[in-house]
């Protein structure tokens, strides 16, 4: 449940960002092997327990490594833990660390370093938004919302310098996935404990990832391979700087960096477009759905074949935002073996077809007791392209059903309280995986998530994620994740409309480097040809 999705969506639409480009001759830089990324911001911070945007995401990916990672299929692999196992429960892990992970002032990382920056990320004074990401963990949200005190209770520890004890306080099949996230990284104890700024600072930054930190400045980061990283040999790159110039487009065309683009919010320049820019151009999925959800409470929502009509009579190919959606789950989030959206088609839910459409509407208005449908208000946050979605939308059920509607803009914090208090006939909404697996999507129509105000609640969803959560073997819980989107869908919960796409330029000798799936850039493992 990716809660700054909110924020960004009422800043503006996390859609198909469209930058520019060329691609020249090799500059000084790509002779060199240096990777030039240009950002539409840096952080001012570098603590991963704290990291909150896409920019952030992707300088911490190179200066810092947890028990996991994640390969370029999105998949956990094994990463500062070199092995682990699972108790007969499936509730308590045992990490075996390497000997041979060392921090970039040459000390061990130790399963001290995880204990206590879990403890310390999970701290209520931290405030830190992604701590219910580690819930899971036994004891973990009370003591971050503040119902235990003490420490030595939550289900981490370290029993010697290479072997963590992590207790869940229930089998969580995703766990391993989740590992990978910024949060569960360790953190260099003897300095965080004595200078509560070091993550501030260039001289008080002590990393154990790929890169260690060469300079930082308001307009660069630059990072460098770490020659102690235990995988060192796989490291191409010598040096990567992340760059903020005043328009990361124009930069680009000029040769100054080599990489724009992710799916975080980048300057623009739709001016600089020219036949050159696009052989650059790429599109990859971002881990975001953007869709409509129904008052269920009122009618004529709490009608499923109308809402099934308003849902089949959109034409989203029309939108130009994203890729078309018929489920929840985005492409850009792993499956068994290949993504979730591969193996498990959301075209076997619904599609577009508006004689069927004009026929469950007349079935759902007698159910209903109507002649027609009375006209009512789509509501969407101010900004940009909100509006004229729905406009479009609109169109459509006008043309193809008859139904008339309008759209009212909101301030972000109105559309919100709305959504909570059901005071609306059909709101935007917007969601986005806060790790790589279809549960950090489905978990969000649980009856008991805090985040889910759509008010649509079922007993036999709810039973099919817990049995996800159980299972073990991932064919299994990919199937049950997918016989509960059928019934997402089949009940026409939401209208999903497009999964989010992000537009990057990138120069065409770089390899291995790609958009991930929370819209972080993925370099580590990246080369020149």
């Amino acid at each position: 449940m990716k809660r700054l999705l909110y924020i960004i969506l009422a800043v503006g639409l996390m859609m198909s960002v469209t930058l520019t480009g060329g691609a020249g001759t090799s500059s000084a830089a790509q002779a060199n092997k240096v990777l030039r990324i240009g950002l539409g911001s840096l952080p001012d911070q570098l603590d991963p327990a704290a990291a909150a945007d896409d920019s952030t995401v992707t300088v911490l990916k190179g200066l810092f490594e947890g028990l996991v990672r994640l390969n370029a299929a999105g998949q956990a692999v094994p990463a500062i833990a070199k092995s682990w196992t699972l108790s007969k429960d499936g509730r308590t892990y045992t990490f075996a660390l390497r000997g041979d992970a060392k921090w970039s002032n040459g000390q061990q990382v130790l399963a001290s370093d995880f204990e206590y920056a879990w403890k310390r990320a999970l701290a209520p004074e931290a405030k830190n938004v992604y701590a219910f990401n580690m819930y899971m963990i036994n004891n973990a949200q009370n003591y971050n919302e503040g119902l235990l005190k003490d420490t030595s209770k939550i289900g981490v520890k370290a029993l010697n310098n290479t072997t963590l004890q992590v207790t869940l306080k229930e089998k969580t099949s995703y766990f391993i996935q989740l590992l990978a996230e910024s949060i569960y990284y360790p953190v260099y104890a003897k300095t965080a404990k004595a200078n509560n700024q070091w993550a501030t600072d260039l001289k008080s930054m002590v990393t154990n990832g790929p890169f260690k930190l060469k300079t930082w400045k308001n307009n660069e980061i630059s990072i460098v391979k770490n020659p102690a990283y235990y995988a060192a040999q796989e490291i191409k790159l010598p040096e990567v700087r992340l760059l903020l110039p005043e328009n990361p487009t124009v930069a680009y065309m000029d040769k100054e960096v080599d990489w724009v683009g992710g799916g975080g919010v980048e300057s623009v320049d739709y001016t600089s477009l020219d036949s050159a820019s696009y052989r650059d151009l790429h599109e990859g999925p971002y881990a975001s759905n953007y869709f409509y959800q129904f008052n269920l409470t009122k009618p004529p929502f709490d009608n499923l074949k109308i809402r099934q009509a308003l849902a089949m009579a959109i034409d989203r190919e029309a939108l130009r935002y994203g890729n078309p959606a018929f489920g929840f789950v985005p492409p850009s989030i792993h499956g068994t073996q290949l993504n979730f959206r591969t193996e498990m088609s959301d075209k076997m839910y619904f599609h577009e077809d508006v004689a069927a459409a004009k026929q469950l509407l007349k079935e759902g208005m007698r159910e209903a007791g109507l002649t027609k449908i009375p006209s009512f208000t789509i509501i969407v946050n101010e900004y940009i392209n909100h509006d004229v979605i729905a406009s479009k939308v609109i169109k459509d059920w006008q043309k193809n059903l008859g139904i008339e509607a309008s759209v009212e803009i909101q301030s972000f914090e109105e559309l919100l309280d709305n959504r909570i208090h059901q005071n609306y006939a059909i709101a935007r909404a917007g969601w986005s995986a806060d790790f790589n697996d279809p549960a950090s999507m489905l978990e969000l129509f649980s009856s008991q998530n805090v985040s889910n105000d759509t008010g649509w609640s079922n007993t036999a969803y709810d039973r099919y994620m817990q049995q996800a959560r159980q299972a073990a073997d991932p064919g299994t819980r990919m199937q049950i994740y997918a016989t509960a989107e059928q019934l997402l869908m089949n009940q026409m919960a939401v209208i999903p409309l497009f999964y989010t796409v992000t537009d990057y330029l990138s120069h065409p000798n770089i390899k291995n480097v790609y958009v991930d799936y929370d819209g972080s850039i993925a370099f580590t493992r990246g080369s020149w040809r």
